[in-house]
């Protein structure tokens, strides 16, 4: 957290210009979780927005994002404004994310996911931005550059592959928008059921088959991708089709065979069976609240993908090891490392 943050007042212009805004891109992909507490902090020059997830404050940067919305007094250029506005859809994203799903058999809880959560608002905040501009009466903004380039490029070429005539792109987006983060996995491992496979897989397989569609989405290089360029999140993006486009093809080869019982994908979550997950993982389900940018996967051992213990203090799936997760939530930018407690803030680095 900005130590150098301070209450904004509410009824001062430059707040009631945010309670607008953020209503705003809320009724762009409208979500049940809203976890702004309706406290908004102008912090330091060094994070551009975070979002607290004990208390749902929202901390904007004073120099970066409040100073270019109007209300402010001050002058701003086009893309100065496109990036405050980006930051807040963003945030918002992050305010009205679920995170976890306890009982959800395919949740995945690792390290990973924090990227892909930041990924998917990224995502989320490009694909809005023009929409947003227009109707909050900033219209004419540029689009501007991702500030998580890797994770962002990534996430688009995954729902791309995930997209279809079932399930269009816009409907995976408006879901991942949901969360909870820990199905964000399931749910492009859902797009790709639906798109490429709904005519061979019976109802009553759906879950293990996307928990055997989840496991090529878990490259490695997720953990490390956070500050990297759009050219590895392509190059990521291009592995995971490869090994989805053969999970595909190894499914359906199984179900063309006759052979008997679902296709293997073991239950991705074991310990939700001990946590009364006995039903399965719909991508639709939805719980606890989750700000911007954060996540917690289930490891596939193949990959050597570290787990972390989720935020209810739930123990994660077998094999988990004893690395301090790197965790992060809500920070759009390049810029430090995500804070290692879990329970701090998220962060936009500037």
């Amino acid at each position: 957290m900005d130590t150098r943050a301070h209450l904004v007042p509410r009824g001062t212009p430059v707040y009631k210009e945010f309670e607008r805004l953020y209503h705003l891109a809320r009724a762009l992909r409208p979500t049940t979780t809203d976890r702004w507490n309706r406290e908004l902090l102008a912090g330091g020059s060094g994070n551009w927005g975070s979002v607290d997830r004990q208390s749902g404050a929202i901390t904007l940067s004073d120099q970066h994002v409040l100073r270019h919305l109007r209300g402010s007094g001050f002058s701003s250029m086009a893309s100065e404004q496109a990036q405050a506005l980006a930051t807040i859809l963003h945030e918002a994203t992050h305010a009205g994310m679920e995170l976890d799903a306890p009982q959800a058999r395919n949740a995945v809880r690792s390290n990973l996911i924090w990227n892909i959560m930041e990924g998917v608002a990224e995502v989320r905040a490009m694909a809005d931005l023009e929409a947003f501009a227009d109707r909050a009466g900033y219209g004419g903004l540029p689009v501007p550059k991702p500030q998580y380039p890797a994770p962002y490029a990534a996430i688009e070429g995954l729902i791309v592959q995930a997209s279809g005539p079932r399930k269009g792109d816009g409907a995976l987006l408006d879901e991942l928008s949901r969360g909870p983060g820990v199905l964000h996995l399931d749910c492009l491992a859902d797009g790709v059921l639906q798109n490429r496979l709904a005519d061979v897989v019976p109802a009553g397989d759906h879950q293990a088959v996307r928990a055997a569609l989840i496991r090529p989405m878990l490259h490695p290089a997720w953990t490390e991708i956070r500050h990297m360029g759009s050219s590895i999140g392509a190059s990521v993006a291009q592995d995971i089709a490869v090994k989805v486009n053969s999970a595909v093809d190894a499914i359906r080869g199984h179900y063309a065979s006759g052979r008997n019982g679902p296709f293997p994908g073991d239950v991705f979550d074991p310990a939700a069976r001990e946590r009364g997950g006995g039903a399965s993982s719909d991508p639709n389900r939805r719980t606890n609240g989750l700000a911007r940018g954060a996540g917690m996967p289930s490891t596939a051992a193949q990959n050597e993908v570290p787990e972390i213990r989720f935020l209810n203090g739930v123990a994660p799936a077998a094999g988990a090891t004893s690395r301090r997760p790197s965790l992060g939530q809500g920070a759009r930018g390049a810029g430090r490392p995500m804070p290692p407690n879990p329970e701090r803030t998220t962060e936009r680095d500037r």
